[in-house]
């Protein structure tokens, strides 16, 4: 008899990571986590020597949803028998080699997680009330065929290319995809980076060790580190997506745009860091000094010059257009959430919003029968804590809360000292 999953997600990344953990260890259900890569690897292309999380090191896949799990970070480091060193060191942020590498070691203990397997397509069978995952086992490209009651979608985000931006021009390269283009860049005559969030400064003072001295350019009116103080980091709970949930949607949109410095800014110590060795390597050279930073200018255009890159643009607060050539040209330009293929046959089973998004629910999720899920794809609705590695385990929590129908997880109310909707309004 064919086995019939309570639950397949599709993609692992730490969200669907997460989420498995929490499933094989708290609870009954049957589940199944299939990803087509041939193992779990977290943003290979910008593994970087030295790089923090921005999340701390409790901030992992399960202890804000379940502190006494066996999978959590410190138990990692006991398991590596890394704790002492690890608290001896007083690091609060845990280094991004160092997560991966306790993905890993949560990946390689669990038994619901399948590997080389894309998902190609998915059909609900009305008839018997279940879903149809049809899938290919990679590299050899047979077809192999799950059936479950509910899904999780957890494929995450896809690079994105301004349109501005011919992403097949030679010397065009995504900050994702930074690391395996090191040897070229080293070598590159002029090389442009292009945004103004932690992974464009992370490159930016990556090259600076090296010893090179690369253009910097963001449409953001300026550099800024992101907003870690404790009232802020009061907005990273429950309350405050449950708040921003019941917010109408122009309001949304506008809260957004407003909330950048929340998390879309830059790590203040690799603020420091950046400016103290340009200050320092400047001690140094007899040449005329010259910004090599530039906010307030959006770029508008690229063209293909020669071996050149010829770039165009526009400064925000002049409106004085000009070009800048460089032979590389990396784009820090964040991730976006494309609709997967493989939900295009239940298309008529999600709800949408009237621009064509998913209806995310506020248990996260999109159909009308609370049986498919996302992962990483509701910022429209729940707010900038999304893509938040830390709110990750309150989201499964929440997730599995409504698969299971009761309250399995306990999950914390009244956080913040703050009201975010006014006074004597409750978010309980």
């Amino acid at each position: 008899m064919d086995t019939i999953y309570d639950v397949i997600g599709i993609g692992i990344g730490p969200f669907n990571l997460g989420l498995a953990a929490l499933i094989q260890t708290n609870t009954s259900i049957n589940s199944l986590f299939i990803d087509q890569n041939e193992s779990f690897n977290w943003h290979q292309g910008m593994m970087l020597k030295g790089t923090k999380l921005q999340v701390p090191f409790h901030a992992d896949l399960v202890t804000l949803a379940d502190p006494r799990n066996k999978y959590s970070f410190l138990s990692y480091l006991q398991a590596k028998k890394r704790l002492f060193r690890f608290t001896i060191r007083e690091e609060y942020f845990p280094l991004r080699s160092e997560y991966n590498d306790y993905c890993n070691w949560v990946a390689g203990q669990l038994t619901n997680l399948r590997f080389h397997l894309r998902c190609m397509d998915i059909v609900y069978n009305t008839a018997k009330g279940y879903y149809v995952v049809y899938c290919m086992k990679l590299p050899f490209g047979h077809s192999v065929i799950f059936k479950c009651k509910r899904l999780v979608i957890g494929i995450g985000t896809a690079p994105y290319i301004p349109s501005s931006v011919d992403k097949d021009l030679k010397g065009v390269i995504h900050s994702g995809q930074y690391k395996y283009h090191k040897a070229a860049l080293l070598d590159s005559q002029r090389i442009t980076i292009i945004g103004s969030g932690q992974s464009a400064a992370e490159i930016f003072d990556d090259l600076l060790d090296d010893g090179k001295r690369p253009f910097w350019f963001t449409r953001s009116p300026r550099f800024f580190p992101m907003d870690y103080s404790k009232f802020a980091l009061e907005m990273t709970s429950p309350d405050y997506i449950r708040h921003f949930y019941h917010l109408d949607g122009s309001t949304k949109e506008r809260v957004l745009k407003e909330q950048s410095a929340l998390y879309k800014g830059i790590n203040q110590e690799l603020v420091s860091s950046i400016y103290d060795k340009l200050y320092e390597r400047d001690l140094d050279s007899a040449t005329v000094k010259q910004p090599y930073l530039f906010p307030n200018c959006a770029l508008t255009q690229v063209n293909k010059a020669d071996n050149w890159l010829n770039c165009q643009f526009v400064h925000q607060e002049t409106g004085r257009t000009f070009d800048h050539k460089t032979m590389h040209l990396i784009l820090a330009t964040g991730y976006r959430y494309n609709t997967p293929r493989f939900l295009h046959p239940l298309m008529n089973r999600i709800q949408w919003t009237s621009n064509g998004r998913f209806d995310v629910a506020a248990d996260y999720h999109i159909d009308r029968d609370a049986t498919i899920f996302v992962q990483n794809a509701e910022m429209h609705t729940h707010g900038y804590n999304t893509p938040d590695l830390g709110m990750g385990p309150y989201r499964n929590a929440v997730i599995l809360n409504t698969i299971l129908g009761r309250a399995h997880f306990s999950i914390e109310e009244n956080v913040p000292f703050q009201g975010f909707a006014g006074p004597g309004v409750g978010m309980s």
